[in-house]
């Protein structure tokens, strides 16, 4: 049992701490938050540095690395900024990932070289309105017309559609199934298709990436659009989701682990009744407790990623990963608040972004109480619905 990075991962961390804190100071990264923009420029140069094509095979212009390097690279990014993460991450989920596992070789070939490049953007579209983590609720319908689909329906809280080519689409195809879960097909839709719309929603984090609405109103999606078997997207959908939790979870740790950093840091140095804070017990209880709870979270993390690269299942380690990774980047986010507070709250200092950014990952893409529902059940508990 080896819990050791390889060389050549503890390069690609050391070279990625580098870049980030190169290209994205805090006061870039301030800036970026207060205008609401995107960071296109940073994109350009992680595709550049082959970021985008890490899980990606060589034959398809990628890296050929694995979940591990995706996780090292998105706890890097976290720690830096968490609009990036996202930025680059659904990216490589919705992209990599969903065509990776299921796509046609027509559709790796022509878009996963693209993608390495930086040259094409994808989202993933499935939360709705009315059925949230409930997938197996979701409305957006598309009827079979000759040789294309039609689409209509709508999806809300979706990641980065404003600047996606391509919508990775979960909708209905089946109006009466002979079971629940087999009525859904994944859909890879052109987002300037005729009859969408998307709006963008205004939230309380994560400034520098877009989240939105997504209208589909007769849409016309071509057969070849169809990811993988008609009527099979739930059940492989799978891959996708697991790989974003993984996602999820190295990136909040790395908010988590940045978040205590500036609390350290604020310890050592602020000085109160003669001494820094840092001398006081309840301060340091307070970021011994983070420290443990971190380095829990990152071996969850890493576990689950190893799995998922051996190809082995790993639905419940990257829930676990999920669930324990965004509420340790929560806790440490407020308690880096209590730490250095009335200065923790001022928009100068980057605490109150690490709150911000936190608190979204509790429940999403998935709600920690339905993780621990999921876990339950892998318990042999019955299911509470």
């Amino acid at each position: 049992m080896d819990f050791n990075f390889t060389e050549a991962q503890l390069l690609l961390r050391n070279s990625a701490r580098e870049f980030l804190q190169k290209e994205c100071p805090k006061s870039y990264i301030r800036e970026m938050e207060e205008k609401g923009e995107v960071p296109e420029e940073v994109f350009k140069k992680m595709a550049e540095k082959g970021w985008l094509g890490v899980s990606i095979p060589e034959k398809y212009g990628g890296a050929g690395g694995d979940s591990v390097d995706f996780a090292i690279l998105l706890e890097e990014t976290g720690r830096c900024w968490t609009s990036l993460g996202l930025l680059w991450g659904i990216n490589t989920v919705f992209g990599a990932r969903t065509l990776g596992c299921h796509g046609s070789e027509e559709q790796k070939r022509s878009l996963l070289p693209k993608l390495c490049k930086g040259e094409v953007r994808f989202s993933g579209a499935f939360t709705e309105p009315g059925g949230g983590t409930d997938l197996l609720a979701l409305t957006t319908n598309a009827t079979k017309v000759k040789d294309a689909w039609v689409v209509n329906g709508q999806k809300t809280f979706i990641t980065g559609a404003l600047e996606a080519d391509y919508l990775v689409t979960l909708v209905r195809t089946e109006k009466n199934p002979a079971k629940r879960a087999g009525a859904f097909t994944i859909f890879l839709i052109d987002a300037k298709s005729s009859g969408i719309e998307i709006r963008k929603l205004h939230k309380l984090g994560v400034w520098a990436s877009d989240t939105d609405e997504v209208f589909f109103t007769d849409v016309k999606v071509p057969e070849k659009s169809v990811i993988g078997e008609v009527n099979r997207g739930f059940y492989m959908l799978t891959d996708t989701l697991n790989n974003e939790r993984i996602m999820v979870s190295a990136m909040s740790i790395g908010n988590g682990q940045a978040a205590f950093e500036d609390a350290l840091e604020y310890a050592k140095q602020r000085h109160a009744f003669g001494k820094p804070i840092g001398q006081f017990q309840v301060i340091q209880r307070y970021l011994a407790e983070l420290k443990v709870e971190i380095e829990a979270a990152r071996l969850l993390i890493y576990r689950a990623a190893w799995m998922e690269s051996q190809g082995l299942p790993c639905g419940m380690e990257s829930t676990m990963a999920d669930y324990f990774a965004s509420e340790t980047a929560l806790k440490c986010a407020i308690t880096g608040m209590r730490v250095m507070a009335g200065a923790g709250y001022m928009m100068e200092n980057s605490m109150q972004r690490y709150y911000r950014d936190a608190i979204v990952t509790v429940f999403a893409p998935i709600s920690n109480e339905m993780c621990m529902d999921e876990i339950a059940r892998s318990l042999g508990l019955p299911r509470s619905y």
